[in-house]
């Protein structure tokens, strides 16, 4: 066809990301189903799916991944370049931003003695993000959809993406496409599940206790 439905780098991001909670439930190999694949301790569930984004910024990957509908030729070097460029571009805006979502999951679903979630929203607003702009009639909290889902727990996001860096920086030196880090992976974190504690499992296949640093490095620190 000569208008198919092109799917935008933002979209394969997401595809990569929902693809990594799959692979963890296909590859769940436990003996009881409530402790398969994604069946894990929920500030956790997030790392398998935010560590396949990272692939997205590999120049070997984005070419793999990319081509003109028309002529076939993969993404150019340039637009390649300015990917990386600007990753951690407003990465500090939006660390916070997310630690301030964290904390609005915690406080609505804390003992506030009656204070309504706006009260609540408005306060950590005000303390936390009073370099933007603050709009009285700002409700984004009605919208939160993870304030149900996830209820106190939206802090896994971005307690989740530490680890997911250090393992992603810890497969990147053995190769993104190395067939033996990647059965590494798969044996020693995917296919246990919940049967295994997180910190075992990252100790596992790390051999060692996780760090922030690839993180801090990720932010452009």
């Amino acid at each position: 066809q000569d208008q198919p439905a092109l799917l935008t780098r933002s979209d394969v991001k997401t595809f990569f990301h929902e693809f990594g909670h799959a692979l963890h439930a296909i590859l769940g190999a436990t003996q009881m189903a409530s402790f398969s694949g994604t069946n894990v301790k929920s500030d956790f569930v997030e790392m398998p799916s935010q560590m396949l984004e990272e692939w997205l910024y590999d120049p070997v990957i984005l070419k793999k991944v990319s081509k003109h509908y028309k002529t076939g030729a993969q993404i150019p070097d340039d637009q390649i370049a300015s990917i990386i460029a600007l990753k951690n571009y407003n990465s500090g805006n939006f660390v916070q931003g997310q630690a301030f979502y964290a904390l609005i999951s915690l406080d609505v679903h804390g003992d506030y003695r009656g204070k309504s979630p706006k009260e609540i929203y408005d306060q950590l607003y005000r303390t936390y993000r009073s370099h933007i702009t603050y709009m009285p009639e700002d409700a984004m909290y009605a919208s939160f959809g993870h304030l149900t889902g996830y209820a106190a727990k939206y802090y896994g996001y971005l307690w989740s993406k530490v680890f997911a860096l250090d393992l992603f920086d810890t497969i990147k030196q053995h190769g993104l496409l190395d067939p033996a880090i990647g059965k590494r992976y798969v044996t020693t974190v995917l296919a246990p599940g919940g049967s295994v504690d997180p910190n075992q499992l990252l100790q596992n296949f790390l051999g060692r206790s996780p760090s922030d640093r690839p993180f801090l490095k990720d932010l452009g620190l």
